[in-house]
């Protein structure tokens, strides 16, 4: 390893389920064989990070654990078997931290189903840290023109609705309705959505989200903290009034799970991305069969998908609405996240 690297570093990190996040100097990781460490400049906050500290999911976390799954930095050391990554080179580690690459799932492109995956922030420490290790073969490749702090919510948030847009089947001039469009998912895949020649209602509330959002292409806002009949708004805001041909359940709440399915058009696709803790999907049976109704789940995006989305960035027609804080604000984030005060994304300084 480079003598330019510290024994130690600064590190966001948590001993038990349930917090406190603690900011404090932990050992510099040593990269494996097939491994790169990057030196992360910036890292997105996700819902995903604090699901994580709460214990909300039946997958257990490691622990102690650094979390963080949307960092941007630069490589700074490499293992003995990666070749085709440089020192000096952009790079970015994703949720999908690293797969075997030998099953079925891998060979089929869905790597993120691999049963031996590894979990960015989870399973393995993320990027709540200023070096943080990833498999080469999973690292995504950043142009160095781009601005690492800007990039790094493509990274989780970018990749995660592109995908889950490209799942839902709708084509150019179609419309889909994004539920949670003003949070940090929502406000990208509103771009995302337009980019790819869809037409947008949002879902949201408050005005603060309903001017960015339309301001990011959205042609409809429903407030569903004032709608009186969300299934009916939601379906007037289409041409014949049959709702979307898509929806993007991108909610931290289980509610708008169950009402999507009611106003998707016959024929339509609900696609469930967020994971609001303990919930469930319902759906009446006959309408689903009689309608055509589809409904199913989008879980991140493997490596040409995240090339994919970084492509729409480097090309300048995704923005992520963000604003930086330091990494040692990270239990601020989290309190305004439990609130739903955010709009767009947070972006961690890990020199902070």
């Amino acid at each position: 390893m480079s003598q330019d690297i510290p024994e130690k570093q600064w590190a966001m990190v948590i001993e038990k389920t349930g917090g406190p996040v603690d900011y404090k100097q932990i050992p510099v990781p040593k990269p494996g064989p097939d491994e790169v460490l990057v030196n992360i400049k910036y890292s997105g906050v996700c819902h995903t990070d604090l699901h994580a500290v709460n214990g909300d999911w039946p997958i257990p976390t490691k622990l102690p654990l650094v979390g963080g799954h949307e960092g941007a930095g630069i490589v700074v050391a490499r293992g003995e078997l990666v070749k085709d990554v440089e020192i000096g080179d952009h790079a970015g580690i994703k949720w999908l931290n690293g797969s075997c690459l030998s099953c079925s799932f891998c060979q089929a492109g869905d790597e993120p189903l691999c049963p031996q995956a590894l979990l960015s922030g989870y399973t393995v420490d993320g990027t709540f840290q200023q070096y943080a290790l990833g498999k080469a073969a999973h690292v995504a490749r950043i142009p160095k023109h781009l601005p690492l702090d800007a990039v790094a919510p493509v990274l989780c948030a970018g990749i995660t609705v592109y995908k889950g847009l490209k799942e839902s089947g709708a084509k150019p001039g179609q419309t889909v309705a994004i539920v949670g469009a003003g949070g940090g998912l929502g406000s990208l895949a509103c771009q995302f959505a337009r980019a790819m020649g869809l037409r947008v209602i949002a879902i949201d509330a408050g005005d603060s989200k309903a001017k960015m959002v339309k301001e990011l292409g959205a042609e409809t806002f429903v407030d569903f903290s004032t709608s009186k009949n969300l299934v009916q708004d939601v379906q007037a805001a289409t041409d014949d009034n049959t709702g979307p041909h898509a929806v993007l359940l991108v909610a931290v709440s289980e509610t708008p799970f169950q009402q999507a399915t009611e106003y998707v058009r016959p024929r339509g696709c609900v696609v469930a991305i967020g994971l609001p803790a303990n919930a469930y999907l319902r759906a009446p049976v006959f309408q689903t069969v009689i309608q055509m109704k589809t409904i199913k789940g989008s879980y991140v995006g493997n490596r040409m998908d995240t090339a994919e989305a970084l492509e729409f960035f480097a090309r300048g027609v995704i923005k992520c609405p963000f604003r930086t804080v330091g990494m040692s604000e990270l239990q601020k984030v989290y309190d305004e996240m439990k609130e739903g005060t955010i709009a767009g994304r947070v972006v961690v300084d890990t020199s902070k």
